[in-house]
């Protein structure tokens, strides 16, 4: 079935919710499909989605945020994974990842733009609130 954008009303949030919580490993990162290693975004995309969803609560965050801070480097940058080289694309899924974890040190983060919600709020958009069944 194809789904339109603005029709998350036509997915079944628990069990789409159950299948991106499943994404995490034991290490406390996720993954972006079965079989495949951790890495910071999809911290990301799978708590943006989740939040979306209403299911944020359904990963263990304590867990999660141990593995997005052993991904980050002495000087600030996030990485794929842990030892890795750091690089603005997982710094930018890092940050918006611990923003919605709570981290009171960082802007609140809007899961629909991955941007501080202060600056959509300055940009005159509006956060989409969508109804999940």
């Amino acid at each position: 079935m194809f789904l339109c954008a603005g029709r998350l009303d036509l997915v079944n949030a628990d069990t789409l919710g159950w299948w991106l919580c499943e994404r995490q490993l034991p290490s406390g990162g996720l993954n972006g499909r079965p079989e495949k290693l951790p890495d910071v975004c999809y911290s990301w995309w799978v708590l943006a989605s989740l939040n979306m969803l209403g299911r944020l609560h359904w990963v263990d965050k304590e867990r999660l945020q141990t593995f997005i801070s052993a991904c980050q480097d002495s000087e600030g940058g996030f990485a794929d994974r842990p030892g890795n080289m750091p690089d603005p694309f997982h710094t930018l899924f890092g940050l918006a990842a611990l923003s919605l974890l709570g981290d009171q040190t960082l802007e609140v983060v809007d899961p629909t733009y991955c941007m501080p919600r202060n600056v959509i709020e300055k940009l005159g958009l509006s956060p989409q609130r969508l109804t999940v069944s």
